[in-house]
């Protein structure tokens, strides 16, 4: 469309008339054509100044609006100086009105959604991130317009309230004709605050951090503990991802003691399998939530569950071996209230018996398919030991084939029944509903079985 821009030129036809300068001022629109109006109706050949240029153009009538068409006319924002010349010989224009100012202010943009971060760990120095620059509204046209913006906070000092200076830059081939209101403001509330950063020294084999706190060598009865060392900060939250999905990970949780040293309880679900795994634990403030630490990688492993050790007799233990895969085998044995385990030479086989009675509590180490782990320890000796147990009974016994299994007084709807050898190995791992079942032994070899039945023990003879 055409955008007037209004000044006003005196011209004179037969007779010479005073006059005073004029300036008019307009507002770049990004026309390729502008429209002036002057009177009387007469034409005017004019000149303007663009940087110390003199330039010419044209200036015609059309029915009382002077249309300027040239090519020559000012299209950029500035502040021209007319001067303009009768076509009509004999006209005259006086001194003072044949030159007016032309201003041509121009354009207001804006700068939206730009997106600043206002906290970050101290590093020494003041910039700020800027996540989005934003974009700029109100260019005109096909005119050519970027921007830039930066951010610095007021020093690069640890600190809370801090102001956050934000500096804007407008570049282009059309940057003379555009204007930002402000080409800067202030945010405020903005932190630097103490980094948090893992102690190098803490950290275990292969970038894994073990310092980890169990019972006996892994996790039992459902968790243990991971000790931290930071060198830095304040956090007073810790998240857990686990690298498995058989462990739900920890959402951010308070610290019991916040800090750069604590210790962490860490829980493990039931039937989590046995094994090595891995978590990535962080820290952070949770005034500033969105600053998070590196990740401290660390590494534990899970027992096989205590149901993996069994008395068979009062004096007789058991590793139960269901998958066969268990070697290297070791036990350990402490007496209740003692905190440290003692190795038991030369027990390594699948059953062990001690002198005098099982008391205590003890647990395995060894390899399950050539890895390392461990079994959770067994401590419930009285009520699993029995040699003439009164709630479960087997006859005939010894038996060549059938035998029936009779229980009493049990709790219990549905009845849980195994059947290990002396090795330890599972043979017979079913339910029952009633008081009595039976189990063909025929084709077991001959020898000693144990037959539990909601954990109570009867010893059964295969002859």
């Amino acid at each position: 469309m055409m955008k007037r821009l209004f000044f006003f030129l005196i011209l004179l036809t037969v007779a010479t008339v005073s006059s005073q300068a004029t300036v008019y001022t307009v507002v770049w629109s990004g026309d390729l054509t502008t429209t002036y109006t002057a009177t009387p109706y007469t034409g005017l050949t004019a000149t303007y100044d663009v940087a110390g240029v003199t330039r010419n153009t044209t200036l015609t009538f059309d029915n009382g609006s002077e249309v300027f068409v040239s090519p020559n006319f000012p299209t950029n924002a500035g502040v021209y100086t007319v001067t303009a010349t009768p076509i009509t010989a004999g006209d005259t224009l006086d001194a003072s009105s044949a030159t007016v100012t032309l201003i041509i202010n121009p354009a207001t943009v804006t700068v939206e959604n730009v997106s600043i971060v206002i906290t970050k760990f101290y590093d020494g120095n003041d910039t700020a991130e800027v996540l989005n620059p934003g974009t700029l509204e109100g260019v005109l046209g096909n005119d050519v317009l970027t921007h830039t913006v930066e951010a610095h906070f007021d020093s690069p000092n640890l600190g809370s309230d801090k102001d956050i200076i934000v500096t804007y830059a407008l570049f282009g081939a059309s940057v003379a004709n555009y204007q930002l209101p402000s080409l800067q403001k202030v945010l405020h509330n903005g932190a630097i605050i103490e980094d948090m950063r893992p102690d190098p020294a803490y950290g275990g084999t292969s970038g894994y951090n073990e310092g980890l706190e169990v019972e006996a060598y892994g996790y039992c009865a459902g968790g243990g503990s991971i000790i931290y060392h930071l060198v830095s900060g304040n956090p007073d939250q810790y998240r857990l991802v686990f690298d498995d999905s058989a462990i739900p990970n920890v959402s951010w949780t308070y610290l019991t003691t916040p800090g750069v040293t604590g210790t962490i309880t860490l829980n493990i679900p039931a039937g989590v399998p046995t094994g090595d795994y891995t978590a990535t634990l962080s820290f952070r403030d949770h005034n500033y939530p969105t600053l998070i630490s590196p990740g401290i990688r660390v590494k534990f492993h899970v027992n096989l569950p205590e149901t993996y050790v069994m008395p068979l007799f009062s004096d007789v233990i058991a590793v139960i071996d269901t998958c066969h895969c268990l070697t290297d085998i070791q036990w350990y044995h402490r007496e209740t209230g003692d905190p440290t385990w003692t190795l038991i030479p030369g027990a390594n086989d699948y059953y062990y018996q001690q002198n005098g009675g099982l008391t205590g509590e003890y647990f395995v180490s060894c390899k399950m398919n050539g890895v390392d782990t461990y079994t959770c320890p067994q401590q419930d000796m009285t009520t699993l030991v029995s040699d003439e147990p009164v709630t479960v009974k087997a006859y005939p016994n010894p038996t060549a084939g059938q035998v029936s299994i009779s229980v009493s007084n049990s709790k219990e709807f549905n009845h849980t029944l195994r059947v290990t050898n002396t090795a330890g190995v599972v043979l017979v791992n079913r339910t029952f509903v009633g008081d009595t079942t039976t189990i063909d032994m025929s084709r077991f070899q001959h020898g000693n079985y144990i037959v539990t039945v909601d954990g109570s023990v009867v010893q059964v003879i295969r002859n």
